[in-house]
Parts: structure tokens; C-alpha cells; sequence
């Protein structure tokens, strides 16, 4: 996909895994600095009520850390995942806080399972994910989504960085809709040609 969030602005990315409509994930990426607390978090949040869910660390309260997965990774029913009313942290920062470092994306790449629900049952499948140091003197805290895809088949295993359909990136899917048209189009021309000769 190759989104980059700045996180200076607060940005947000809306992801639709299966291109139905609807929104299945939303990535977010901010960084407030402060003269005695700098505040940094990117986050991914899920549909409410679904059964949205990422990859964590552990479970216990409504904010778990995501886990940053490498190549090769097993995404599956058997994997720990958030819960329906969770917000999961990529990477979050405060003087105080501690991370487990398998949640730690700052200044790292690193792979996000996700499950998510589709009409036919649930599937699985993962996000690549690149976060710029908390210390980047120009973009701390950036988030950049790569590649994103996940397997077709209902309760299907995924390795990260293996899975079967990539989703496209959005420059992608707005020249298939553009091819689309014009196809639409010249299939309109060649019929109503025919109608009128």
C-alpha cells in the first residue's frame, strides 16, 4: 500500500481488507511533544461490535499492545488477539510507560496479524507495518503501511509477509476504476453501434 501517517498531524487511515465498503481497520499515528512529557502513540482501531481483532502481546486491559511480528509468523485461530471493545497500541509512549518489546514498532518494521469478518467467516491475514524512531529529529513516530494482504479461504493460517491476495494500494484501485470505465464505455459504443446500423 505504502501509506506513510504523519504523526504530527494526528493522520488516520481507514482499511478495507476485502474492497467491500466498509472500513475494517483504522491505523493512526500521533506524537505530541511537551517541554516535560512527550505523549506518542500509533494506534489500530477496530469495527465495534465485529470480530475485528489484532495480534497481542497480552491481554488484560482495553488498551493491549500489538505484537510485531516477523516474517514467518503464524496468524491463526490460535493466535492472542485483542478483544471486541480494545484499541490496540503499536507503539506508545510516555515516561512512565514500559513496553514489552515484541510491541515496541519505534524505529522498527514489523508485521500485525489481523483477523477480521467477512460475510462468509472469518479470515486472517496481516499489515506491514514501519514506524520511525521516537528520536527521528524530522518525523517521530511516522507510521508507513506496506504491503496488506490475507487468505481467501475462511479460517485459513497465515505466515506473515506469505498470505495469498494482496490487497491493492489506493493509487491501484483508482486506475482499475478507471480502466473499468472506459472498458464500460466502449462496450456501451460497440452496442449501440450495432443497435444503430
Amino acid at each position: 500500500m505504502n501509506v506513510t501517517l504523519s504523526a504530527a498531524n494526528i493522520d488516520s487511515y481507514d482499511l478495507d481488507l476485502d474492497l467491500n465498503g466498509s472500513t475494517d481497520f483504522t491505523f493512526t499515528a500521533a506524537f505530541v511533544p511537551g517541554p516535560f512529557l512527550s505523549v506518542g502513540f500509533d494506534t489500530l482501531d477496530f469495527a465495534f461490535g465485529s470480530n475485528n481483532a489484532a495480534v497481542i502481546d497480552r491481554s488484560g486491559d482495553r488498551f493491549p499492545t500489538v505484537s510485531r511480528l516477523k516474517l514467518g509468523d503464524t496468524i491463526s485461530g490460535g493466535s492472542t488477539f485483542s478483544g471486541p471493545n480494545d484499541q490496540g497500541n503499536l507503539f506508545f509512549f510516555i515516561s512512565t510507560d514500559v513496553l514489552p518489546t515484541t510491541g515496541n514498532f519505534g524505529g522498527q518494521t514489523g508485521f500485525v496479524g489481523l483477523r477480521f469478518d467477512t460475510t462468509g467467516g472469518i479470515k486472517y491475514g496481516y499489515a506491514q507495518v514501519s514506524v520511525k524512531d521516537l528520536g527521528d529529529p524530522n518525523s517521530p513516530l511516522d507510521l508507513t503501511i506496506g504491503t496488506v494482504a490475507f487468505d481467501d479461504v475462511v479460517g485459513q493460517t497465515v505466515l506473515a509477509g506469505q498470505a495469498a491476495v494482496a490487497v491493492p494500494e489506493p493509487a491501484s484501485m483508482a486506475i482499475l476504476g478507471i480502466g473499468g470505465f472506459i472498458f464500460a464505455a466502449s462496450r456501451w459504443r460497440e452496442r449501440r453501434k450495432k443497435l444503430t446500423t
